[in-house]
């Protein structure tokens, strides 16, 4: 014997109020941005509970055309600077009735997967966090209809939105404050891949400055592809302090990476920053709260509200034109270098 699926009519007839009511009040809103009151409200709620009335949201997304979904594309996970974006972005998204999807991209491969699934309607809107799509990539899915911001300081677009970053300079001058506080052999630690050395800014910079300070940079020093995850970070941090040519600082390009120094040069007894300097990379929370603080790079705050915001105004203004939003990178220094 089958059983017959409550309708939004058979919720309506429980209640005692009319299918646009039931609709507004499951829906969270009016189109006269007027609110139901409560005891109404209640009723809705109390027959849809009754009867079991499940929404097919398949079927409400095929009216409005939308899928009601917002997509962020990471390049990786566990990553504290992504993880304080995304949740800004779920929290607004909420407030709009959105959900979110994550996809994660961490090659060039990956990349290509995630374009393939937003092409085929995956999501109404989508953040790409670094990873290096084409402005030709950005565009096709903007013109499919997709809200699209990618956080990325090369691309050009006009038909989707970009949020850029001052981390190159801050790179720089996280390296040139260890240089100016007289440190000459400058370790570089950091987890990127090394067949990327020459995309990773972080690598980049950290030459550069040595370059213009006149310091020859010593390979054994350089340590690219080995601090993904803290354990790997404290292992190398704890190896490289052993060796007779130890530095006297190191940049570490990320603040997970910067801790796990710091760890290990305590348990090498080896003081920070009297017999080594430590700066990291990204300004998040834990770094407030290590012994010494840490100094490092990043945005005053990892307040992410205005990017969620940027991405839902796209999505109700979807012609305006492409905008630019900077995100200013700072070097915090606290006690560890």
């Amino acid at each position: 014997m089958t059983r017959n699926v409550p309708t939004l009519r058979d919720v309506a007839r429980q209640a005692g109020v009319s299918i646009a009511t039931v609709s507004y009040v499951l829906n969270g809103k009016r189109p006269d941005n007027k609110t139901i009151n409560e005891e109404t409200r209640e009723k809705v709620l109390q027959a849809v509970a009754k009867l079991g009335y499940v929404p097919n949201q398949t079927a409400r997304h095929l009216r409005r055309q939308r899928t009601e979904r917002i997509c962020i594309v990471l390049p990786q996970l566990g990553v504290p600077y992504y993880e304080a974006l995304c949740q800004d972005i779920e929290r607004i998204a909420e407030q709009h009735h959105y959900s979110v999807v994550l996809l994660l991209a961490e090659n060039a491969e990956g990349q290509q997967k995630a374009f393939t699934q937003l092409s085929r309607q995956l999501a109404d809107g989508v953040i790409f966090i670094h990873g290096s799509p084409s402005n030709a990539e950005l565009e096709q899915l903007a013109r499919a209809g997709i809200a699209v911001v990618a956080f990325n300081n090369e691309v050009e677009g006009t038909a989707f939105d970009i949020v850029r970053t001052t981390e190159k300079e801050a790179f720089y001058r996280a390296v040139w404050y260890l240089i100016d506080k007289g440190h000459r052999r400058i370790a570089f630690l950091y987890g990127g891949k090394e067949n990327q050395a020459d995309k990773d800014v972080r690598l980049e910079q950290y030459l550069q400055a040595l370059r213009d300070a006149n310091i020859m940079p010593d390979p054994r020093l350089i340590l690219q592809g080995v601090a993904g995850t803290r354990k790997e970070a404290y292992r190398s941090a704890y190896q490289l302090l052993q060796q007779p040519y130890r530095p006297s600082a190191i940049f570490t390009g990320s603040d997970i990476s910067a801790i796990s120094t710091i760890w290990a040069a305590r348990d090498l007894g080896l003081r920070v920053p009297d017999d080594v300097a430590v700066v990291g990379a990204g300004n998040i929370a834990d770094g407030e709260i290590t012994s010494p603080p840490l100094t490092t790079v990043g945005p005053a705050s990892l307040d992410f509200t205005i990017i969620a915001k940027l991405l839902f105004d796209r999505l109700e203004h979807p012609g305006c034109q492409g905008r630019i939003h900077l995100c200013r990178w700072e070097l915090i220094i606290r006690g560890s270098a």
